[in-house]
């Protein structure tokens, strides 16, 4: 039996401009879990990420580490055990992908060869060891997606935070960060489009809607024939062997 909660989110509530982008929504992430927040465009999985990594700060509800709110927490601390890939883009100019990649180790506890170690090992499994002098804002779209996850690599957060972390990538990198990250054991929420990529990684998922919690569990049980069509309107399965789907009409 596993341990007790890790994360948890408890009837979080964001509101913005009168509206609920999210609405009660509880989750619990038990220590090495990779947990998806799955549902389609709009549903409000990058406003509670936005809420963990205190983007946002949320309208109700709580947000608790180890039990303690997140509120008892420094933001210096809450930092250190979390570490958020976002959707956001981080100013680049000026610096090239080593430069990136040491700015996310600053405030570590790490000797020079720690380090430079880190910086290493993080931009050899992102596949960016021919570009570490090349400037970061003149890297594709998927080059610097890449270039922030080894960000994320290096540092090795207790809690990894990855909002759509395959976006831009081809399907060799979008297994092969994945399973760096997993292999890692470390304890994951993340907002995942692809249902395939959230099958084949989660250990469980909290499918959302309008802001609605509207299951959780294993991901081949939350994907269901109802569940695919009343939340992302298509016909079809999620099974062991592969996604069956059909836009519904």
């Amino acid at each position: 039996m596993r341990s007790e909660p890790l994360l948890q989110l408890r009837e979080l509530t964001q509101v913005v401009n009168g509206k609920r982008l999210v609405d009660g929504l509880s989750l619990s992430v038990r220590p090495g879990e990779f947990h998806g927040l799955l549902g389609p465009n709009g549903a409000g999985k990058t406003t509670a990420l936005r809420c963990l990594y205190q983007k946002k700060m949320p309208t109700s509800g709580e947000i608790l580490l180890n039990g303690r709110p997140m509120a008892d927490y420094s933001r210096t601390e809450w930092a250190r055990r979390t570490g958020a890939l976002i959707q956001e883009n981080a100013p680049l100019h000026g610096l090239n992908a080593t430069d990136v990649v040491e700015i996310a180790l600053l405030g570590m506890r790490l000797t020079p060869a720690q380090r430079r170690r880190r910086v290493h090992e993080a931009l050899d499994l992102s596949g960016l060891t021919e570009a570490t002098d090349q400037q970061a804002s003149e890297l594709s779209g998927g080059e610097q997606q890449r270039l922030h996850l080894a960000c994320l690599l290096a540092r090795d957060p207790e809690i990894y935070l990855l909002d759509e972390p395959t976006n831009h990538l081809d399907l060799h990198y979008q297994l092969r960060l994945l399973d760096a990250i997993r292999d890692r054991g470390r304890t994951v929420l993340a907002t995942l489009h692809d249902l395939a990529l959230a099958s084949r990684y989660c250990d469980q998922v909290t499918l959302i809607d309008h802001g609605k919690q509207v299951d959780q569990g294993p991901p081949l049980d939350v994907l269901s024939t109802d569940n695919l069509r009343h939340t992302y309107r298509v016909q079809g399965s999620v099974s062991k062997q592969g996604l069956h789907l059909v836009a519904a009409v």
